[in-house]
């Protein structure tokens, strides 16, 4: 029997990682559906904000550039990025699925979705926000207004009437429903790493902490929130940064806060890390900290969980009540320093406590994942 296709358009995939979770997240499902469906994949030739062409890819035509997969990729080269070429692409794969990933995109997303509106309505259309409609990334304000535009389109010619929406929690699927009513929403959660290593826990000493904080550098994921709580912490701590400078002067905003960090804080920027480096970087420190402004799913968070690390993040994210679980914890950022009495609690944590909560993060990980549902929910979007 003939597999159906799905074509899926993101501005970015593999071998990209600079995006983070989004390239994660289409990855994973790609690669879980692969074996039930012909899975086509219409991207960029780069990562986010880089100019040049990943290297030792074609690009402009099909290739499958991932071993053991049949997962076929087209990087379109930015010369290349128009209106016909994703007629085309669309007349050649004849998919009969289009699944459109992120919302805030005129080539990956609203051009593909006009298109399909307009010349292939027989095309069965899903739409997956990835967080793109939370209040933190709709009011960011770069591009607020190119936002609201977006929004204005898709609801002025009634476009989300004819589509599916995916949601992958359920604050997403309530967001849907706020923007555009009652619409067609499946709920799938999202498919993070399955491969969970062996819980080890580090030796952790009364008094020190070691922090790993691993994201963009951008005024959304809060870094600045957390070095300025670091200001008033007494214990000795380590804080290590990893990840793209996405916003050159907020991170200069940043460093500024670092120089006047008392002498018990350490700080120290890595840079960007390449995916198969984030777990054993995670496995080198004590907690995650990521006091974000809203996650649509959080895979470093869930890559902290993976490795048995416990997490200290905000409560706009699908993982919440961590403390009940003893994984760490959620909290309210609306406060006066609100990180401060869970990073001196943690930084007092003797090896027995630590274990206890290294245990909890490995845990909920590890039932996560063991969900039989979690990639079965998938063929519901695509029947």
């Amino acid at each position: 029997m003939q597999k159906k296709k799905i074509l899926i358009f993101s501005d970015w995939f593999y071998p990209g990682y600079k995006a983070g979770g989004p390239i994660k997240s289409l990855f994973n499902l790609s690669i879980a559906l692969q074996y039930q469906y012909d899975v086509y994949v219409f991207t960029s030739d780069s990562d986010i904000t880089e100019n040049k062409s990943y290297s030792k890819i074609d690009t402009n035509s099909w290739i499958k550039p991932f071993v053991n997969s049949e997962i076929k990729v087209f990087y379109c080269s930015k010369s290349n990025l128009n209106s016909k070429s994703i007629n085309n692409i669309l007349n050649e794969v004849n998919p009969e699925f289009v699944y459109l990933n992120h919302m805030w995109s005129y080539w990956f997303v609203l051009k593909p979705l006009v298109i399909c509106f307009v010349k292939f309505n027989f095309i069965k259309v899903v739409l997956c926000p990835r967080g793109a409609l939370f209040e933190s990334a709709i009011h960011y304000l770069n591009t607020y207004v190119k936002k609201r535009i977006l929004l204005a389109v898709i609801q002025l010619f009634s476009i989300h009437k004819h589509i599916l929406f995916h949601a992958t929690s359920w604050q997403e699927k309530f967001t849907i429903k706020k923007y555009f009513g009652e619409v067609n929403i499946i709920l799938a959660n999202n498919l993070p790493d399955l491969h969970q290593p062996a819980f080890s826990p580090i030796t952790k000493n009364k008094g020190e902490l070691k922090i790993v904080f691993i994201a963009r550098i951008v005024e959304i994921k809060n870094l600045k929130i957390l070095l300025q709580n670091l200001q008033l912490v007494k214990s000795n701590i380590t804080l290590t940064i990893a990840g793209p400078i996405g916003d050159k002067e907020y991170w200069l905003s940043c460093l500024s806060v670092i120089k006047k960090l008392p002498h018990n804080i350490t700080v120290t920027y890595v840079g960007v890390i390449i995916p198969i480096d984030i777990l054993p970087l995670i496995q080198k420190h004590h907690l995650y900290c990521l006091p974000t402004q809203g996650e649509n799913f959080g895979h470093s968070i869930f890559e902290s969980f993976l490795s048995g690390r416990p997490v200290l993040i905000s409560d706009q994210t699908p993982w919440l009540d961590l403390n009940k679980k003893n994984a760490g914890w959620d909290i309210n950022l609306n406060q006066n320093y609100p990180l401060v009495p869970f990073i001196e609690k943690a930084a007092k944590w003797e090896q027995e406590s630590f274990n206890l909560y290294c245990k909890g993060a490995w845990d909920l990980a590890h039932e996560y994942i063991s969900n039989p549902n979690l990639i079965s929910d998938y063929n519901h979007l695509f029947n």
